[in-house]
């Protein structure tokens, strides 16, 4: 088995009611809770929304993020799965969708020290 990373982009939740919100929360943990009894989660969380941002050589440092909010990584998932497509059918299973989010689907490469 390989780690992916699921990257949970952009999503409409602030559309939704608070009862909306809630059920919607209930559904990302009854899929992260199947994925832990199937062996195939590894961790993730939410993320927080302010960043920063170092840049070149100068190393520049931005406050942000400032992309489009269907831009804005708003989480992440590792998950455990054969090949890239085993970690795709893994991710059709998340609640993101139903608020217009989009998921990134990204091997691992775990390096030797």
């Amino acid at each position: 088995m390989k780690d992916y990373l699921l990257l949970f982009r952009g999503g409409d939740s602030k559309s939704l009611s608070e009862d909306e919100r809630t059920k919607n929360m209930q559904k990302w943990g009854e899929w992260i809770g199947g994925l832990a009894k199937e062996g195939k989660f590894a961790g993730g969380d939410p993320l927080e929304s302010g960043s920063r941002i170092i840049t070149g050589r100068k190393m520049t440092i931005t406050d942000g993020p400032f992309a489009e909010t269907k831009e804005l990584i708003g989480g992440y998932l590792i998950v455990k799965a054969e090949d890239l497509d085993g970690a795709t059918e893994i991710s059709k299973g998340c609640p993101i969708y139903e608020i217009n989010g989009a998921t990134e689907i990204r091997e691992i490469r775990h390096m030797d020290m």
